[in-house]
């Protein structure tokens, strides 16, 4: 938990800059559940993964990717 601690400022700085780039529109995170949601926007799953792994933190993550529509 130490490790993440320190990391958290460095976590939070690269996620602005992927808000700043485009790339990046929503973090939600759900503690009792251990989880982690992100909004990416990228072309295809390879590049949604390039995106997340541009975060520190990422390094710790499953990843499961769900494309989703936008609301009709």
């Amino acid at each position: 938990m130490d490790e993440v601690t320190a990391m958290a400022s460095e976590e939070m700085a690269q996620a602005k800059a992927l808000r700043d780039e485009g790339l990046l529109s929503m973090v939600r995170v759900s503690v009792p559940r251990d989880k982690v949601f992100l909004e990416v926007s990228a072309p295809d799953s390879a590049g949604v993964v390039d995106v997340v792994h541009r975060l520190p933190m990422s390094k710790w993550w499953d990843l499961d990717i769900y494309q989703i529509a936008a609301p009709v």
